[in-house]
This record gives C-alpha cells, structure tokens and sequence, in this order.
C-alpha cells in the first residue's frame, strides 16, 4: 500500500486569517469526505497537505481549493448561521489564491528538481479538484493530462541508460526523480489513474490519459480465500479490476461499439464484439474481477465476526458489495450467449441499495449537505439505469434520487447529469428527437440539448465543455 509518510502536521501556516481558515478548511473538510475512498485520502492528509506547509504553490492551491469548496457547500455545515451565506467572499478567494498558486507552481518549473517535479504533479492534482468545483471540467481534464505526461515522460527517464551522456539535465532530473521517488510515485499515479478512469467512463472516449503502467505495483493477493486485510486494499484491487473492465469496453456502458442506449439490452448476438484480441483483454478483467469477488466474501464474512467495525468501514463494505452487483450485471450482459434484457429486480436492487448508501452518508438527514468526493461510486449507476432500464418508473426514480443526493463524485454532478436524463425523457417525446442522439456520450448529448434547445434546465451546462475535449482525442 502507499508509502509511510509522516501524518499531517498540525501546526498554522504563513499567510492571511482568510487564507489561514480556508486551509484548515481544506483539511478538515474538504478531505475528510474522500474518507470513503481510502488510498487517496491518505495520499492527501499524509502527503499533500503536509507539502503545503513547505511549498507556496501546494499552499495556494490547497487554499483555493478550500475556499471553492467552502462556497460550494454554503451553510449546509455551518449551522451557527443564520440565512444563506454569502458565498462570494470565498469565490472570490478560490480564484485570488489558484492565480497564485498557478504562478508559483510555473516558476517551480523553471528550476527543476526532483522537489518540484513532484510539487507540480501535486499541484495537478489539486487544479483537477478545483477546476472540478467550479464545473470547469474541460479544464479539469487539461490538469489531468498535463500531470500523466510529466508522470509518463518521468517512466521513460528512469526507464533509459543510467548514464546516458546525451542527456539533458532536465531528462537527467526526471531520471533522477523516477529513481528515488519512484513508491511516491506510484501513490500519485494511482490519483491520476483514478480520475482518469471515472472520467473516461463519463467522456465514453477510451483512455484519458497515457499508459502509467510502469507506476503500477503488484500489491494484491492471488489467492481468493484469503480476505482484504481492509477497505483501504479492496478499494485499491477495486481500481484495477475496474480499470481493466474498462480498458476491455473502451470505457463505455455499452462497448466498443457507438450502440443505441435503448438497443443496448437488446443486442443481435452477432453483434457483440468477440475478437481475439477483445477476448485476451475480457479474459484477463474478467479474471481479476472474480479474484475481487472472492475475496470481498472473505474479507465481508470477517467483518461479520469483528466487533470493533466502525460505521466508516461498514458503510465501505456496503458500498464494495453495491459495486460488486452493478459489474456482476454488466458482466452477465456482456457474456450471455444471446441478448437477454435484465430482469427489472435487478435495477430494482440497485436503487434500493443506492438510496440506502446515500442516506447513510448524508446521516439520515432531510436535506443533505452537497458532497463532493473523487471516486464516481453511486452516480454513474444511477445514470445507468435512467439511461438503458427502459422503465419509466425506474427511470424517474433513478432520476429522483440523483436530484436528491447532491453529489458530486469526480466530474459525475448528481444534478446536473439528473436534467440531462430528464431532457432526454422529455425530448424523446417530442418530433425533434432522433435516434443518433443516443449513440453519442453525454457531455456530446448536453452540448446538443443546448444547441438544440432541447434542454428543460435553463442555462449552461457545464459537462457540454468536455465536447470539445472529446473532439480533440479523436
């Protein structure tokens, strides 16, 4: 698992009372809601956040990142309040302080260590969140490539000569940073990785970003009795299978193919792509998938026996097990030797399960605070299922329950992926709907609700700015 690094010092930092309260924000906050995605949490409170401490750029950063976050819940965790808070005070200092984050991280670069190669990867992954916050996800995506670039042109320093005598100091740098760093590395890999994934699922454009394989670590165990030793590892062995399933349907609910969502069930057998080299790729996500599986049994069946589980590592397991059913569905669909739609219980059992996790998480609360958290978990199920159930009862339900959650997971918003898929119902009812408009992904479908006038919402959407992102790749 990641390297051990000093926990968070808890000491104040240089700066504004302002900038001061956004950074304790950040920390006590912010991060703690990616409490349910383990490794990454520990990647921040071990290693992030004790890097601003030392680095203005990480500082800045981390400052505008809370104060956007601040603004993003409102009063939702602040109830000494009294009426709404004015959330432009914090808007404006998201941007005051990324501007200075972003200067600082450019004049790190221009002396390049091994230091502040690895502050700008920090640095990425903090503009990814932040640009996020602000739904600018077109920029979120640029963040993400530019720091898997520095991560891959970093593999193929270390990966070259040792001593190569045309070499720059730059690449010698990098060489040197790949070398020494290379376990701390491979936690900030896994970060870029993770988003990647949940992005390219959303986008339904393939890989993101390059192959950061060369940063990957052979952690899990091989043997299906043996259980994960906790939710921190089956949510890491999750990240892998997932990413292998994904690889194997180019990242896309419905495969390689550009199939019609509402065909998607329904699919000729001779459709189904069943080349040698998709078989090879299925085969080997497949594999890693039922190692997965078996283990969550063994490791839910110690659980059952423990009485020292908290209600973190409990609602973790819940959330495992949610996951587990969704891709076993998947999976099912995929392999069946001639198109069977899924039975509605199935969808049924998933929405139950949704509503309950999501409940749990906002602490049974009538209205829950809006949550933002880095692993797309419950919401692209949801979409799933307003998108291919054909069931207008399911779909509305589905469609309720993102409206409800207030979450935003990644680049997945609950409610603004809710008005897309509430168009979508509605204009299938209207003469301007064409049947095209199905097999294109979802950012490409916002940008034509709008174009289009098509979409109910009013305004702009701001997952229509990963069209152009999109375009790019092709």
């Amino acid at each position: 698992m990641p390297l051990n690094v000093p926990p968070t010092i808890n000491r104040i930092i240089s700066g504004t009372a302002a900038e001061r309260a956004m950074f304790h924000h950040v920390c006590q906050c912010t991060i703690t809601e990616f409490g349910n995605v383990a490794l990454l949490s520990r990647l921040w409170s071990h290693y992030i956040v004790p890097l601003g401490y030392y680095s203005d750029s990480v500082k800045h950063a981390l400052i505008a990142l809370g104060s956007s976050h601040r603004a993003f819940v409102g009063d939702h965790r602040h109830h000494h309040h009294h009426g709404l808070v004015d959330t432009k005070p914090y808007e404006d200092l998201a941007v005051q302080q990324y501007s200075k984050a972003v200067r600082a991280a450019a004049a790190d670069m221009q002396n390049l260590t091994p230091v502040t190669v690895r502050t700008s990867l920090v640095c990425c992954i903090i503009f990814i969140c932040f640009e996020i916050m602000q739904g600018r996800y077109d920029k979120a995506l640029q963040h993400l490539r530019s720091g898997s670039k520095i991560l891959e042109s970093i593999s193929k320093a270390a990966a070259g000569p040792a001593h190569p005598s045309s070499a720059s100091p730059a690449q010698k740098c990098l060489a040197e940073t790949g070398t020494k760093y290379y376990f701390q590395l491979c936690d900030i890999a896994d970060m870029f990785a993770c988003l990647a994934s949940d992005a390219a699922f959303l986008m339904e454009e393939g890989e993101v970003i390059p192959d950061l394989s060369f940063y990957w670590r052979v952690i899990g165990s091989k043997d299906v009795s043996e259980p994960f030793s906790g939710v921190d590892e089956a949510r890491y062995e999750l990240y892998r299978v997932e990413q292998a399933l994904g690889k194997a349907l180019s990242f896309s609910f419905r495969g390689k193919a550009p199939i019609s969502w509402t065909a998607f069930l329904n699919l000729p057998e001779e459709s189904l792509p069943q080349g040698d080299e998709w078989f090879e790729e299925w085969t080997v996500a497949r594999h890693l998938f039922d190692v997965w599986s078996a283990r969550l049994d063994s490791y839910g069946k110690a659980l059952a026996t423990r009485g020292d589980v908290s209600d973190k590592e409990l609602w973790e397991a819940q959330m495992m097990e949610f996951i587990r059913k969704d891709w076993a569905m998947l999976i099912k669909i995929s392999e069946a030797s001639q198109s069977r739609p899924v039975h509605r219980k199935h969808f049924l059992e998933l929405i139950d399960e949704a509503e309950v996790l999501v409940q749990s998480d906002s602490s049974g609360k009538e209205q829950p605070p809006p949550v933002f958290t880095l692993a797309a978990d419950v919401i692209p199920r949801m979409v799933f299922i307003a998108a291919f159930s054909e069931d207008r009862d399911l779909q509305d339900r589905a469609i309720r329950l993102l409206y409800a959650m207030r979450r935003r997971e990644g680049m997945w918003d609950s409610r603004e992926l809710a008005s897309v898929l509430q168009s979508i119902l509605a204009a299938r009812e209207c003469d301007g709907w064409d049947r095209e408009f199905e097999k294109v992904s979802l950012p490409r479908l916002a940008g034509m609700l709008q174009s289009l006038d098509l979409y109910e919402g009013g305004g702009t959407l701001p997952l229509a700015t990963l069209v152009d992102e999109e375009a790019s790749t092709q």
